[in-house]
C-alpha cells in the first residue's frame, strides 16, 4: 500500500508540472483553450513526465489530474453545463434538453435536441437512424447521435445524448426523451445494428414505430459465416437480397444463395429475420435507408471530439451541424431555382429521360391511365400513372418515377395534354420547397462565457463529474 502511495503523489506532482510543459507546447489549435487530445498528451508523457505507464493510462491520468487547470477542463464542463445549456436554449428556440443526475448529483445522462432539427424533421421522410460510440475523454461513457436523411440524401442531425453506460435504464431513458420531441407514430421506423437493448428500448417506447435492421452489420456478420468461398462476394451478394424490389426477384436470388453458399444461408434462415432487412418484406417505408452508416460516418466526423470535455465536445457537434444547416441551405437555393424537386431526383428523372422517351408503349386503361411499358430487354412491366406504381416496384419504395412511371409520364403529357407535373407523381418529401422549409432556420453556437447571461439560480446549480475511466460500454 505505501508503494502505491507514493506513485499516486509522484504521478500528480508529475502531472501539475506536466501543465506548463502543455502551455509551452502544445500546438497552436483551436481546440487547445478545451482540450488537449490523447495523443498529444501521450507524446509530452512519452518525454519522460511521468514515466512508464501505458498509452491508455497516462493520457487518461495526465488529463484527469492536470487538465483541470485549463479553462474547459473536464471537471469544469460538468460544473458549467446548466448554464451551458440555458445559453443555448437562449440561442436557438424550441430546444430541449435534458440533464439526469444519480443519487450523489453526479452526472448520469445528457440529452440534446436543437429545435431548428426538431422542427425540420417535420418535413423529412420518418426514417431515423440511431448508432453511439464510446466516449475517451477520462471519465467514460457513450455519445449517441440521432440522425434522418434530407431528400438529397444528406445526413440530417436530430438529437444527441451522451449516456454513462449502454443499458435498459439509459436506453429507457433516452427513447423516453426522444419521444418528447419526436411523437410515436405508424410511419416511424428506426434503423440500428441490432443492438439487443437498444431494440428492446425502441419497442417499450415507440409502440407504433418498427425497428429495422442495418443490412451493412448484418453483411458482416453473414461474412463470418461463409466457408470455402470469397468473404466478401458473398457479403455483395447478401446486401443484393436485401434490396431487391419484387417477391420473385428475392425468391429467386434467395434460392441461389442457399445453394452457393449453404453455411452464410443457414445463419440468415436461423438468426435473422427477414422483415428486419429484406425490402421486399419491411412493413414500413424505408426508402433507400437500410443502413445505419450516416452515423457510423459520424464517428469518423467527431472521432478526436470524443476525447475532449464535455463543453467543448458539445460546442463541435453544434458547431458542424450549423455549418451543414448553412451549406444544404445555399444547395437549395441554387437547385430549386429552376425546378420543383431536389437535385438528386431531377437529376435521376433527367438521366432516365432519353430512355424512357423512346420506350414502347401500349395504353391498357385511358379512364385510370394505366400503360404497359416494354424495356429495352423486352420484359414488360404495367404503370398506374394515378396511383404512382409500377410492377417493378421501384416507384413504389422509393416514391419517385422508375424508367417506366417515366415513359407512361412522357407518354400521356404527349398525347392527352401536359395536366400533371412531374413533381406531382413524387412523394412530397422530394419537393425543393419542403427540403428548403428543413434548413429554414440557422443554428447558432454558444458564445464565449464572458458574453452568457444566466440567472443566478442556474449559475448555483452544480454537477459533480462521474466516477472516472468507466470501462465498459454495455451492461445486461
Amino acid at each position: 500500500m505505501a508503494d502505491v502511495s507514493v506513485v499516486v503523489s509522484r504521478e500528480a506532482a508529475s502531472a501539475h508540472r506536466f501543465f506548463y510543459l502543455v502551455e509551452e507546447n502544445a500546438p497552436t489549435s483551436p481546440s487547445l483553450k478545451y482540450y488537449c487530445n490523447s495523443c498529444f498528451l501521450f507524446h509530452s508523457v512519452n518525454g519522460g513526465l511521468l514515466g512508464t505507464m501505458s498509452y491508455r493510462v497516462r493520457s487518461f491520468r495526465g488529463k484527469n489530474v492536470a487538465v483541470p487547470d485549463i479553462p474547459g477542463s473536464p471537471e469544469e464542463s460538468y460544473k458549467m453545463m446548466y448554464s451551458y445549456l440555458y445559453m443555448l436554449k437562449q440561442l436557438n428556440p424550441g430546444t430541449t434538453t435534458c440533464v439526469k443526475l444519480d443519487e450523489g448529483s453526479k452526472f448520469k445522462y445528457l440529452f440534446v435536441a436543437l429545435g431548428a432539427c426538431i422542427e425540420g424533421f417535420t418535413v423529412m421522410r420518418k426514417v431515423i437512424v440511431v448508432d453511439a460510440t464510446w466516449l475517451k475523454n477520462g471519465y467514460g461513457g457513450v455519445l449517441v447521435f440521432v440522425k434522418a436523411q434530407d431528400p438529397n440524401r444528406h445526413d440530417y442531425p436530430l438529437a444527441f445524448a451522451v449516456l454513462d453506460v449502454e443499458n435498459d435504464a439509459s436506453w429507457t431513458w433516452f427513447f423516453e426523451m426522444l419521444k418528447s420531441v419526436i411523437p410515436d407514430s405508424s410511419e416511424l421506423v428506426f434503423m440500428s445494428d441490432r443492438n439487443r437493448i437498444m431494440i428492446s428500448a425502441i419497442a417499450n417506447v415507440f409502440h407504433q414505430a418498427h425497428d429495422g435492421h442495418c443490412l451493412w452489420n448484418l453483411k458482416e456478420n453473414v461474412k463470418l459465416h461463409a466457408c470455402g468461398v470469397r468473404k466478401d462476394i458473398v457479403g455483395h451478394r447478401f446486401m443484393e437480397l436485401g434490396r431487391y424490389y419484387t417477391v420473385a426477384d428475392f425468391n429467386s436470388a434467395y434460392d441461389s444463395f442457399k445453394i452457393s453458399y449453404p453455411s452464410a444461408y443457414k445463419y440468415v434462415q436461423e438468426q435473422t429475420e427477414k422483415d428486419r432487412w429484406a425490402r421486399v418484406f419491411f412493413p414500413r417505408d424505408r426508402y433507400n435507408l437500410d443502413t445505419s452508416n450516416s452515423v457510423e460516418s459520424m464517428k469518423n466526423v467527431y472521432k478526436e471530439e470524443t476525447t475532449w470535455a464535455l463543453i467543448p465536445m458539445l460546442d463541435c457537434i453544434i458547431g458542424k451541424f450549423s455549418d451543414w444547416f448553412n451549406q444544404h441551405r445555399k444547395d437549395d437555393v441554387a437547385g430549386s431555382i429552376d425546378s420543383k424537386l431536389v437535385p438528386l431526383v431531377k437529376n435521376y428523372l433527367h438521366e432516365l429521360w432519353p430512355v424512357a422517351q423512346n420506350l414502347p408503349v401500349r395504353k391498357i386503361d385511358s379512364y385510370v391511365f394505366e400503360y404497359e411499358i416494354t424495356d429495352t430487354e423486352g420484359k414488360m412491366f404495367l404503370v398506374r400513372l394515378v396511383e404512382r406504381s409500377c410492377t417493378c416496384k421501384v416507384w413504389d419504395y422509393e416514391k419517385f418515377p422508375c424508367l417506366h412511371g417515366l415513359t407512361a409520364y412522357i407518354y400521356y403529357t404527349t398525347t392527352v395534354g401536359s395536366r400533371i407535373h412531374i413533381h406531382e407523381l413524387c412523394s412530397e418529401y422530394y419537393w425543393s420547397e419542403l427540403w428548403a422549409l428543413a434548413y429554414s432556420r440557422t443554428l447558432y453556437v454558444v458564445p464565449e462565457k464572458s458574453s452568457w447571461n444566466v440567472p443566478d439560480y442556474i449559475k448555483e446549480v452544480k454537477i459533480m463529474p462521474p466516477d472516472s475511466s468507466r470501462s465498459h460500454r454495455t451492461e445486461g
